[in-house]
């Protein structure tokens, strides 16, 4: 997705490199993908339900939302 997007920033941690972020995210199984520090996809998923997920995430962002 950041490759297609330039309105999306992709970091990929090593989670044994990184035990401070690591368990700040909790993360205790590889992958995990946590999108705006607000929701986690653990998992590999197929691409069309991992966009949707990631979609669904920055779609109910309630600051985003039109009055």
């Amino acid at each position: 997705m950041a490759i297609e997007s330039n309105r999306v920033r992709a970091d990929v941690i090593e989670a044994t490199e990184f035990p401070d972020l690591s368990q700040r995210y909790a993360v205790s199984a590889v992958p995990k993908t946590v999108v705006n520090d607000r929701i986690e996809i653990l998992g590999a998923r197929p691409e069309s339900a991992f966009v949707r997920e990631v979609l669904r995430a920055v779609e109910s962002r309630p600051e985003e939302r039109s009055p």
